[in-house]
């Protein structure tokens, strides 16, 4: 695989969530695998609405990236560098971190309110992954990305979440946050979609 092919954002965000996660879990617990609750999470970046309400939009990006349960981190990871190379050369990585961060954050920030105190903390890279996810299967179903792996991907990133939540869940529902996520992260990349596609015909017009 050449350099140009490697999903350099997927990858950077990876990084980037070991590394915090992983440090935090440290400064938290001594231990870089060490047992951590979720209002130990609050100083690290972890929000709730009065956060936001306070301008502290830093906690947006730094609580995706922060988890409560390191295992559940390393899935994310993965999940989230397998579906980097499934497709974010496909859409490019400004839409790739835009889907990231903005569905991540929509489906995070809505999790704050489905969860009581001193629970309701805003953490962890599920929704950011799913609304990947969502984006991913999109150019699947358009056949844009194809294969038995990238199925396989879509399917072990999307269908536990999901599957978790009806099991588990108050009322046997997919969570709010979850939902959100994957709605935004198809609406996102049709947003981009439709902004390229704007460009191009203008562009045909200019030349015509």
């Amino acid at each position: 695989m050449t350099f140009r092919r490697l999903p350099y954002m997927a990858i950077l965000l990876a990084l980037a969530t070991v590394i915090v996660s992983l440090a935090v879990n440290y400064l938290i617990s001594g231990s870089f695998f060490g047992k951590v609750k979720v209002p130990e999470l609050e100083p690290y970046g972890g929000y709730t609405l009065e956060h936001v309400l306070n301008y502290e939009f830093w906690r947006l990006i730094v609580s995706q990236l922060i988890h409560v349960k390191q295992p559940h981190m390393i899935y994310n990871v993965l999940s989230l560098v397998a579906i980097g190379f499934i497709f974010e050369r496909k859409i490019g990585s400004a839409a790739f971190i835009s889907i990231w961060l903005v569905a991540g954050s929509i489906g995070t920030f809505a999790s704050t309110f489905t969860v009581p105190e001193p629970w309701n903390l805003g953490t962890g890279g599920s929704q950011a992954v799913l609304g990947l996810a969502a984006a991913g299967l999109v150019k699947f179903l358009k056949g844009e990305v194809v294969g038995r792996i990238t199925l396989l991907v879509l399917v072990l990133t999307i269908l536990p979440v999901f599957a978790l939540d009806l099991i588990f869940s108050e009322h046997h529902l997919p969570k709010l946050g979850h939902i959100l996520s994957f709605s935004f992260g198809a609406l996102i990349l049709f947003g981009f979609e439709l902004r390229a596609r704007f460009a191009t015909t203008k562009l045909l017009k200019s030349d015509g």
